[in-house]
This record gives C-alpha cells, structure tokens and sequence, in this order.
C-alpha cells in the first residue's frame, strides 16, 4: 500500500476534538511543520490560501496510506475543499506533501490570522459559528 505526507494546520492537528489521532487512528504523526501561504478564519475551521505571500503556515505532517486519503478526501469534500501537492519545509528538508485548500468557489477569504497559526487563534476566537463543535481548544 502507498504511503502519502498530509499537512494538517486546523481541526485535525493533535489537541483537538477532532485531531487526526483521534479521527484517522491509523495515520503516524510524522513532524511540525510549516507551508507557506495564508490562513483565514472561514468560522468553525482555517482555511489555507498557497502561495499568496511570503508568510508561513504552521501545522503537522502525518503519514497516511491510500485509505486514509481516501477517507480525507471524503471529509475535506464535505467542506468543499481540494486536495493539492505542496512543497513543505521538515525541519531543514523540503517535502513534497499533500493539503487541503478551500475551493475559492465556496469562500471569499475572511479574516487573516496573521500569527498563521489555528490552533492559537482559536483559544482566543470568539465568534464561532452556532453550529460548531463544542470549543475544542477547552479540552
């Protein structure tokens, strides 16, 4: 079975309810890492603009096989987004690694999280939508 590097950078990064580890059993947490691009708040969950600047966005690389792609693919179309290849920086190597960017088509970029990371600005977030999971960033 192939093995594929995904950049995870909001809901499925560990800490979460929603957290591969918890989602995606099976996947192996690989590395933190960073993607350049933008990040905005879309409401209950970020989503990543590529190569719009030169700023950074922080996350986690997991190593998934092709069922768990699979399965990503599924939950990240749900939301409309799109799988894409990207080149990450891990550590002091260049990776090429799978993400998922929003479809342009469904959203208009929203606010910028300037500090790029999700997982930050969601313990100070207070606008969430009302459909949303309980506050992840409590647990």
């Amino acid at each position: 079975m192939n093995k594929h590097l995904v950049f995870v950078y909001g809901t499925l990064r560990r800490g979460g309810a929603r957290s591969m580890s918890i989602r995606f059993p099976d996947s192996r947490f690989i590395a933190d890492a960073k993607v350049s691009g933008s990040l905005y708040d879309l409401g209950a969950y970020p989503g990543l603009l590529l190569n719009e600047s030169n700023s950074s966005v922080i996350g986690e690389v997991y190593e998934v096989d092709d069922e768990i792609l699979n399965e990503l693919d599924d939950f990240e179309a749900s939301s409309n987004y799109l799988r894409k290849q990207v080149e990450i920086s891990l550590g002091n190597q260049r990776r090429m690694c799978w993400v998922y960017e929003p479809n342009p088509e469904f959203y208009s970029p929203r606010t910028l999280i300037t500090s790029g990371d999700w997982t930050e600005y969601a313990k100070s977030k207070t606008d969430w939508p009302g459909d949303t999971w309980l506050d992840e960033t409590q647990s």
